[in-house]
């Protein structure tokens, strides 16, 4: 990649993340995509290609790792049912009815197959918190939504890269479509991915104590958050769960030392950490501006418009449902909370990833489809990052 290109996009993503602190009826996500599609105008950007190597073996390591070492371990404890089941149980009912859902409005439409139906689906269910976590944060009543948004989106990236492939199988002909298969599937990759990532911290977290210089104990933190994803990955298990728990171990390790030391490299470790997750972000941004214009086109626009409110809809369904049914949740959301979580389930990085990942890979057969499930992922990017500010005003701060 042009080591000018990537220094001007960095420029780019300090300018705006540095004038647009607060992030409310701007936020950063949409600038930056903004001025990616104003880059791609010039040849020199436009040559640019974002790939799935790129975002999955250099940017979501990190992303993940800085996301999973940063979660408030107390709300973690307090809040694990519910985190677990909404990035779990309620991220795979959603794709299942989510799928069957664009397979009926599609087949009227674009006469779209189930099977494809599925793929977008599978396409649709990762969130990225960015947006909500930073505008919910800044209230004094809604931390407690933060926390589960964010939780919940650090689980179902794995648990949505289990669906996806399964869903991506069954697309490509590859593997049949079972309940089973999908259960095996999901638990080989995602304890896979958590047995490695606990192993892997719990060496670091010893080896961490045993340096004293903090910069070499946030270097072994990078080894770390890209270690456990590439070697969950080269054993066939869940890369992105692997990292996940190595933060989150990581996190757990460090918070229960007090001693004045101890103190100083959890500082140091979320300056750094914290320096890196809007870098990293805002490449990955000004990339999708520019990927953009190869995937946006008119046909279907009614489809890829209904597309989108449908994700919207029936995650807000599974989420009242689930919460509703389980009395110390009832008492805990509101139903303006409630809408608050559906409305902030934002798609992103991964989803992007998680498309590029098959562009091509018949032939270009599937442009249509890719670029239908891209332009959703884009109007939720935007419609949704755009009006979330808005809508926690009028439900209240």
């Amino acid at each position: 990649m042009d080591a000018y290109k990537l220094m001007t996009i960095a420029a780019i993503g300090f300018f705006v993340f540095a004038l647009d602190k607060n992030q409310k009826k701007f936020p950063a996500p949409i600038i930056l995509i903004a001025a990616g599609m104003f880059l791609a105008v010039f040849p020199y950007f436009s040559s640019m290609e974002l790939t799935k190597e790129f975002i999955f073996h250099w940017i979501l390591p990190a992303l993940l790792f800085t996301s999973a070492y940063q979660f408030p371990q107390d709300q973690l404890k307090r809040k694990a049912a519910i985190i677990v089941t909404l990035g779990t149980v309620c991220i795979a009912i959603t794709a299942v009815m989510l799928g069957f859902a664009l397979y009926a409005a599609g087949q009227l439409l674009v006469g779209v197959s189930l099977a494809g139906a599925m793929l977008i689906s599978s396409l649709l269910i990762p969130t990225d918190p960015v947006t909500v976590v930073s505008i919910l944060t800044q209230g004094n009543d809604k931390h407690h939504l933060a926390e589960t948004i964010e939780g919940e989106s650090l689980l179902n990236d794995g648990t949505s890269v289990v669906i996806f492939s399964l869903f991506s199988g069954y697309y490509f002909g590859s593997q049949s479509l079972h309940i089973g298969t999908f259960i095996l599937d999901f638990f080989y990759t995602a304890l896979g991915g958590a047995i490695v990532g606990l192993l892997i911290s719990w060496f670091v977290a010893k080896g961490i104590h045993k340096i004293t210089f903090h910069v070499y104990q946030v270097w072994l933190t990078i080894l770390l958050a890209y270690g456990s994803f590439y070697i969950g990955e080269a054993l066939g298990v869940s890369g992105v769960i692997a990292t996940v728990v190595s933060g989150l171990l990581l996190a757990k390790e460090l918070t229960n030392k007090e001693e004045e030391e101890e103190k100083e490299l959890r500082r140091d470790l979320k300056n750094f950490w914290g320096i890196m997750e809007p870098f990293l972000l805002s490449i990955v941004f000004v990339f999708i501006g520019i990927e953009s214009i190869d995937f946006i086109q008119m046909d279907g626009l009614l489809f890829v418009i209904i597309g989108f409110l449908l994700s919207v809809i029936v995650r807000g369904i599974v989420l009242l449902a689930t919460i509703k049914s389980v009395k110390p949740w009832r008492k805990s959301y509101t139903n303006g909370d409630i809408t608050l979580v559906t409305w902030g389930g934002i798609k992103g990085t991964m989803s992007l990833a998680l498309l590029l990942s098959i562009t091509g890979q018949s032939g270009g057969s599937d442009d249509g489809l890719l670029s239908w499930a891209f332009m959703m992922i884009m109007l939720s990017l935007i419609v949704q990052s755009l009006t979330f500010y808005p809508l926690k005003e009028k439900l209240g701060d």
